[in-house]
C-alpha cells in the first residue's frame, strides 16, 4: 500500500544524506571556513532543489507524480554532487553555483526523466534501464562530470587537503547518516510498503555496504598495511552507490557479491588514481561512478526471476551497459562544456581585476 507521509519521509531521507556527504567529502569544498562552506552547500542544494521543481511544470506527468518531491531530493544531492570538483580546483562561489544549476539543467534532468518518469517523454514502462534509487541520474553522472573535470583540470594545481579530514569518529557518524537516509529513501522511492519488497530493500540496503566496506578495507590492507575509518566509510558509500539501482531486485547473496565487487574495484581504481596524480578528488569518480556501474551490470546479470542467470536473455544487461555508456559520454560532454566555459569566465574576470 502507498503511505501518505512516505513522499515526505523519503524526500528528507535524501536530503539528510547531503550533511553527510559535506562530512565526508570537506577537503574537497571551499576553504573560506566551515560557515562559508556550508552556506554554499546550502545554497547549491536550495538551488538545484528548486530548479527541478520548476521544470518539472513543463510535464503533466512529472507534477503530478508521488516522485515529484524526492527527484527534488535527488536534483539537491546531484547537484552538490556535481560541484565537488569545482569546488576543489577553484575558492570562488559563483562558479560553483552555476555549474550546478546547469549541470541539474543539462544533464540530471534528462537522464531522470528516462530513468523514473518514461511515459512523460513518449516511452513505456519497459522502454528504458532499470534503476530504483537513481545511480544513473546521480552517481553515473556525477561520477562521469568528476572525471571530466579531473581530466581536463590536470594542469591546474590544487594542495593536499586531506590533513583537514574529520576526526575518526565524525567520518562514523557521517557513514551512519549517509547509510540511514540511503535505506529511507530506497524504501520511499519505491512508492510502497509491503511485507515482500520493502524487507528485502531494507536487507540488501544493509548486506551490499557492509561487504562493499569489507572488500575495501581488504583492498586497503593489503595495499598500505592499514586500515582506517575513512578506509571504512569510503567502502560503506560504494556499497551503497552499487545497490541503489538494484536494492529491490537482488536476493540478498547477490546484494552482498555486487557490494564486495564494488568495494574492491573501487578501492583499487581510487588508490591507483591517487598513487599516480596525488588527487585525491579521485574518489569521487572511483565511490560514484565505478561502483554504480558495477551496480547496473550485476543488476542485469543477477536480477531476481529476470537477470541473464535466471532467464537466459541478454536484453536486460545489454539495456543496463548501453545506458550507463550513454550517460557517461552526455555527462562528460555536458561537464565538458560548462567547465570550459566556467573557466573562461573566470580567467576573464582574472584578468579585469
Amino acid at each position: 500500500m502507498i503511505h501518505p507521509g512516505l513522499t515526505v519521509v523519503c524526500t528528507v531521507a535524501i536530503l539528510a544524506v547531503i550533511p553527510g556527504l559535506s562530512i565526508l567529502y570537506r577537503e574537497f569544498l571551499d576553504r573560506s571556513g566551515v560557515r562559508s562552506s556550508a552556506l554554499l552547500t546550502v545554497t547549491i542544494s536550495a538551488s538545484c532543489f528548486v530548479m527541478w521543481l520548476l521544470l518539472s511544470l513543463l510535464f503533466t506527468d512529472v507534477a503530478a507524480s508521488q516522485l515529484e518531491f524526492p527527484t527534488a531530493a535527488l536534483a539537491a544531492l546531484s547537484g552538490f554532487l556535481s560541484s565537488l570538483t569545482v569546488r576543489d580546483t577553484t575558492s570562488k562561489r559563483l562558479p560553483a553555483v552555476v555549474y550546478s544549476l546547469g549541470w541539474t539543467v543539462l544533464v540530471f534532468t534528462p537522464v531522470v526523466l528516462l530513468v523514473l518518469y518514461r511515459s512523460a517523454i513518449g516511452l513505456g514502462a519497459t522502454d528504458g534501464p532499470l534503476d530504483l534509487g537513481g545511480a544513473l541520474p546521480v552517481h553515473v553522472a556525477v561520477g562521469s562530470s568528476a572525471l571530466v573535470v579531473l581530466t581536463i583540470a590536470r594542469r591546474w594545481a590544487v594542495p593536499d587537503h586531506s590533513h583537514i579530514r574529520p576526526r575518526s569518529w565524525l567520518l562514523l557518524t557521517s557513514g551512519a547518516v549517509i547509510w540511514a537516509g540511503s535505506i529511507f529513501g530506497f524504501v520511499g522511492l519505491e512508492l510502497a510498503v509491503d511485507s515482500i519488497v520493502t524487507p528485502r530493500i531494507i536487507t540488501n540496503s544493509i548486506v551490499a555496504p557492509v561487504m562493499a566496506m569489507i572488500g575495501w578495507l581488504i583492498v586497503q590492507r593489503i595495499g598500505s598495511a592499514t586500515t582506517s575509518a575513512i578506509g571504512a566509510v569510503a567502502g560503506l558509500l560504494s556499497g551503497i552507490v552499487a545497490i541503489s539501482a538494484g536494492c529491490a531486485y537482488f536476493t540478498p547473496l547477490w546484494a552482498g557479491v555486487t557490494g564486495v565487487a564494488a568495494g574492491i574495484a573501487a578501492s583499487i581504481f581510487v588508490s591507483g588514481r591517487i598513487r599516480k596524480t596525488r588527487r585525491h578528488a579521485w574518489f569521487i569518480v572511483g565511490a560514484h561512478l565505478v561502483a554504480a556501474t558495477i551496480g547496473l551490470v550485476m543488476l542485469g546479470l543477477f536480477g531476481t526471476d529476470f537477470g541473464l542467470i535466471y532467464d537466459g536473455q541478454i536484453g536486460l544487461l545489454q539495456t543496463q551497459v548501453v545506458s550507463a555508456v550513454a550517460v557517461v559520454v552526455w555527462a562528460g560532454l555536458v561537464s565538458l562544456l560548462l567547465w570550459t566555459l566556467i573557466r573562461g569566465r573566470a580567467h576573464r574576470t582574472a584578468a579585469i581585476h
